[in-house]
């Protein structure tokens, strides 16, 4: 009888040990995760590197001076000068484009690296049922690079329309100072807002 016992607990704890997980058979996928995080902190710290409160002073000027010469305009100017105030007039979108997107960007970024974490964390405790594991890598790998493509883009993006901007500026400026007798007029701040969802 005893025997037959202590046959049963032996093979039910060997039975047990070889089911449980074995948390290093998921390095590839924990290095993976963690190198992603990497290089989307990255991502964000350059992405930071933008000026939201200089930016909202360039579109002042930016929203200011276009409308008053596209109020006040009228006579025909250079090529020189009309190809200017086109670029000048073409970062006012941009500009409140990334305003009004900054902040939902970052926190997603943000959400982004807790789910990244999260993972990892959960792969090297061996957490995750095994036939979910490559669903949650694949789904988690792709978001990160979509958030991580995004950042990117729109740092590229509103250097470009930074450096446009102090570049026709002094042209703009002189524009409208012929328009309004020699001088600027005040700024204006335009209210900028996202809109809600449509539910």
């Amino acid at each position: 009888m005893r025997i037959t016992l202590f046959f049963v607990g032996f093979s039910v704890l060997t039975l047990l040990n070889s089911s449980c997980r074995n948390p290093n058979q998921y390095q590839k996928q924990v290095k993976e995760l963690d190198s992603l995080k990497v290089v989307l902190q990255e991502a964000i710290v350059n992405f930071n590197t933008i000026d939201s409160a200089k930016c909202v002073e360039v579109y002042a000027q930016q929203f200011t001076y276009a409308s008053f010469i596209k109020s006040n305009l009228k006579d025909t100017v250079s090529m020189a000068t009309a190809e200017q105030l086109q670029l000048f007039y073409s970062v006012g979108k941009n500009l409140v484009n990334f305003l009004v997107m900054s902040p939902d960007w970052k926190d997603e970024a943000k959400q982004t690296i807790k789910q990244l974490t999260d993972l990892s964390h959960d792969l090297k405790n061996g957490s995750l049922e095994e036939e979910t594991v490559f669903d949650f890598v694949s789904e988690e790998n792709r978001h990160a690079n979509k958030i991580i493509e995004e950042l990117k883009t729109n740092t590229e993006l509103m250097r470009y329309s930074l450096d446009v901007f102090s570049k026709s500026l002094p042209v703009v400026q002189e524009t409208v100072k012929k328009l309004n007798n020699g001088a600027l007029p005040e700024l204006v701040h335009p209210d900028i807002r996202k809109k809600p969802k449509k539910h």
